[in-house]
């Protein structure tokens, strides 16, 4: 030991207040970078404490991403926009495709409806070709197919194995069969032929069935026929039997067979197997030999009922009598003599009698031997038509047949005339028919036609008939009024629609959606969303500000200034006549309908308010004007590829990818940022950590300087 002893000039340990300043003034050499806010989290109450250096990282890098939270909101706002932009496009798309459907060639002012005055008779369908028209319909007869039963087979019938053959007309279908029960046998032929038949296997006791054959197509011509084993089958189930009469015949029409009384008129004639008789003639058929008229038997004929027409009778005048020049008066030796007119007596004028008219439709007179029997009076027909009575319970047997055209403006054609047995198939017949093959007889205003099917689209031009049973209907071709109104009621709500968002997306007032009444509370919420969210933009304004226009506007018609603007038909920004003064939903473009008002419209003249919304004014054929028309060629410039939305939409996706590319940026800037920190925040820390030591050892100098 030296002996030296510390003296207050010794004493090298410095205040604690300015090590503090010592260790501030090197933390802001070391970290130039770090903001004041950073500092302001630091507390250094002595070089023994800790910073919290995380939390100063996090507050500094949160601090830093300003910019990118903006542009995070920026692209919010820029979807809200896009989205925004692609629901009015939709809604204009729907607008634009109803304008459309008001006037392009599917326009439903040419939809056509046909009603039956008696449904249970007939029914009918109208396509865009059936002219609007009245037609009285008589169902004589519905057109049917044949329906021939079995007899009774009991449970345990076995079908024979075999190719069973069923024929209809020119369609002919072969099912090959193992053989089997009468459900195995039903189930193949129904499977294979269904086509042509229906067999169906109907329990008549507990322990038997009867099968029922059933044609599939109708017709008088598509008779149901049996062949290879099928035509064994139904003759070992009683279902067919061989014909039980040979009484079928033609009658034939030719000079050695027919006695004509012709008239004056010399108009009759036998030619080609056909008799046409002028007025007042009349013709015998001769039948011989004798044919036995049977049971079931049917007459039928074809026969051209012409109705001239009657000439008109000219008034009868009294003749004028003889006409005998006059002599001029003579002189002789200066004396005048004049010549006396001269008098004829002449008989009194008898007025004669009016020519005789005969309108007698009573034409067919069937004739065996000396009985007689006269079918129903006939009317006129346009071309020939077939007549078929059922004679067998008329008549035991035929001789001939009387045809008297007494009327004086007829002209009558008969021929083909024959008698059969319309259960008769070839060479059998079925032993009970439940429906027998026939056509359907209908007489249209006053006209008999017949068809093979119930099914009829050549009565009417655009017109399909079904008919269901025998009776008389008034079928009615008339415009689809609903079909109209509905497209005028779509129309006006997608208008209303356009309205409703343009609104809510250029004005920031609630009341905007207060007013729509129709929203939901989940389309209220979304209505607050996009609210004001276009504010000031001048493209919705003018989209909102021009198809108020359009809807407004005088349009040419057919009625001229009768029918000119929509409100005409019940449509206006006030069509319920609502008063009390100024409302203001009437002020932003929303349009209201009175429903009466069109209907009477529609129903009065449908065709100008088809002008109204389509109408080609130069007679060019392509429609020109018209409130759906000019709302459709309007919108197109939104909704067509290159269009409006198009743009706005683009233009929008552009800014959210210039945002996410800055985005991206900013964050990759930012984690090298945060890196650079945690580096420069542990080079501060290991600098505290030697700063300690130092300070620990110059007060532990400090310490043995003072013992």
């Amino acid at each position: 030991m030296y002996g030296l002893r510390p003296t207050k000039a010794l004493n090298t340990s410095p205040a604690p207040h300015i090590v503090r300043r010592f260790f501030f003034f090197l933390f802001l050499i070391l970290f130039p970078n770090l903001t004041p806010l950073a500092f302001a989290q630091i507390s250094i109450p002595g070089v023994s404490s800790r910073f919290e250096t995380n939390q100063m990282i996090e507050d500094i890098i949160e601090a830093e991403r300003a910019p990118i939270r903006r542009n995070e909101q920026r692209i919010e706002d820029l979807e809200l926009e896009r989205d925004a932009w692609n629901r009015l496009g939709r809604d204009l798309n729907a607008l634009q495709d109803a304008s459309n459907a008001l006037f392009s060639f599917r326009n439903p002012f040419s939809d056509r409806i046909a009603q039956s005055s008696d449904s249970g008779v007939l029914t009918a369908s109208a396509n865009r070709e059936a002219p609007e028209s009245i037609t009285n319909l008589e169902v004589l007869q519905t057109a049917s197919a044949d329906v021939f039963r079995s007899a009774s087979l009991p449970d345990d019938y076995r079908v024979p194995a075999g190719r069973y053959t069923f024929a209809i007309g020119d369609r002919e279908i072969t099912v090959p069969f193992d053989g089997g029960s009468l459900t195995d046998f039903t189930a193949a032929v129904n499977r294979r032929a269904s086509q042509v038949i229906e067999v169906r296997a109907v329990r008549d006791t507990r322990t038997s069935r009867v099968l029922i054959f059933e044609g599939q197509i109708t017709g008088a011509e598509n008779r149901l026929r049996f062949a290879d084993a099928a035509e064994q089958f139904a003759f070992d189930t009683q279902t067919i039997r061989p014909r039980a009469t040979e009484s079928e015949r033609d009658l034939t029409i030719s000079p050695s067979t027919v006695v004509v009384q012709d008239a004056e008129t010399g108009d009759s004639e036998i030619e080609d197997g056909t008799v046409t008789l002028g007025p007042t003639s009349e013709a015998f058929i001769d039948a011989e030999p004798r044919v036995a008229l049977d049971e079931g038997l049917v007459l039928s004929f074809e026969i051209h009922v012409e109705n001239l027409g009657q000439e008109p009778v000219r008034e009868p005048e009294p003749p004028p009598g003889p006409s005998v020049p006059g002599l001029d008066d003579t002189e002789l030796d200066g004396i005048r003599v004049p010549f006396a007119p001269r008098v004829f007596d002449l008989p009194e004028w008898i007025r004669p009698p009016e020519p005789v008219v005969v309108d007698d439709l009573n034409i067919i007179t069937l004739v065996d031997g000396t009985a007689e029997f006269a079918l129903p009076a006939l009317e006129d027909t346009d071309g020939f038509i077939e007549i078929a009575i059922p004679v067998g319970e008329a008549l035991s047997g035929l001789t001939g047949i009387e045809v008297q055209n007494r009327s004086t403006f007829r002209r009558v054609a008969v021929r083909n005339i024959r008698v059969f047995d319309p259960d008769a198939v070839g060479d059998f017949e079925p032993v009970m028919a439940l429906e027998t093959a026939r056509d359907a007889r209908v007489r249209v205003d006053g006209i008999e036609v017949t068809r093979d099917t119930n099914e009829i689209d050549d009565l009417i031009d655009g017109v399909t008939v079904s008919l269901n049973d025998t009776g008389s209907s008034r079928l009615q071709v008339q415009p689809d009024v609903e079909s109209i109104k509905n497209a005028i009621i779509e129309f006006l709500a997608l208008y209303n629609q356009i309205m409703v968002e343009a609104n809510i997306l250029t004005r920031s007032s609630r009341e905007i959606i207060t007013q729509i009444s129709w929203f939901t509370d989940d389309e209220v919420a979304e209505a607050e969303e996009r609210l004001g969210i276009l504010q000031g933009d001048s493209t919705l304004n003018q989209l909102r500000t021009r198809l108020q226009t359009i809807m407004m506007n005088p349009y040419e018609t057919r009625l001229g200034s009768d029918l000119r603007i929509l409100q005409q038909i019940g449509v206006s920004s006030n069509a319920s006549g609502s008063g009390g003064g100024v409302d203001t939903r009437q002020l932003r473009g929303y349009l209201e309908m009175n429903e009466a008002v069109l209907d009477a419209a529609i129903a009065e003249n449908h065709r100008a308010i088809r002008d109204l919304f389509g109408f080609d004014s130069d007679g060019d054929g392509v429609i020109d004007s018209g409130a759906a028309f000019e709302v459709f060629r309007y919108v197109r410039g939104f909704t067509q590829t290159g269009g409006i939305i198009t743009v706005r939409t683009q233009g929008i996706d552009r800014r959210i990818a210039d945002a996410n590319t800055q985005i991206d940026r900013d964050s990759e800037r930012i984690e090298r940022r945060e890196a650079q920190l945690r580096r420069e925040f542990a080079q501060m820390e290991s600098a505290i950590d030697s700063m300690e030591d130092m300070q620990r050892r110059l007060e532990g100098l400090n310490t043995n300087q003072g013992r």
